[in-house]
């Protein structure tokens, strides 16, 4: 179902890529190169065009089996020039990646490729790529060049961290981790 969903988002996007492509506007701001400079991105033009609320799709793990979907918030708070990740009450700041995005669907805490069972942008033949590069082309983007950004909740035994990479002001994909060793992808639109 959520592979049926994706597929007409991904349609919806390519429609509006074009419009806006045909209207001479730049098609896609979060990840448009004006925003990029030295290899960093500027908060203070993304941060107000990604915060609001997002939903995201993962599939579960261990007690959690199934695909899961739950929202979220991003809060740029214009003063300090941060982005927050909100949910369930609680928030911690979204940080920048330097240095070059981390691939997608690896494991940093087992040090390997994430498990392709827990993969949640899967091809079924009608759907448009498989792959998160793929994916970010359809939101016309550059994975090199999506922001990328990377959360971290709690310590020790209850913590959970991950990383998002913006496409588009509406489009988002994930991999999240939690202390129990569990990794997954997560698809994140608005």
């Amino acid at each position: 179902m959520a592979g049926l969903a994706l597929a007409r988002t991904a349609a919806l996007l390519l429609i509006a890529t074009a419009t806006s492509a045909l209207a001479g506007e730049p098609s896609n701001p979060v990840c448009h190169a004006d925003v990029h400079r030295a290899g960093n991105f500027d908060l203070r033009q993304i941060g107000p065009l990604i915060a609001g609320t997002w939903t995201e799709v993962a599939i579960g793990t261990s007690v959690a089996i199934g695909v899961q979907e739950s929202t979220f918030e991003i809060i740029y708070d214009r003063n300090r020039n941060r982005l927050y990740l909100g949910s369930d009450g609680i928030q911690t700041e979204l940080v920048p990646v330097r240095g070059g995005n981390k691939p997608l669907r690896f494991d940093f805490v087992r040090g390997e490729e994430m498990d392709p069972q827990f993969y949640m942008l899967t091809s079924t033949g009608s759907e448009p790529g498989a792959e998160p590069w793929e994916w970010a082309l359809v939101q016309d983007c550059q994975i090199a060049s999506a922001p990328q950004f990377e959360w971290q909740f709690g310590t020790g035994a209850r913590r959970s961290d991950g990383i998002i990479s913006f496409f588009s002001a509406n489009a988002a994909m994930g991999t999240k981790r939690n202390s129990a060793r569990g990794v997954r992808e997560q698809l994140i639109s608005r």
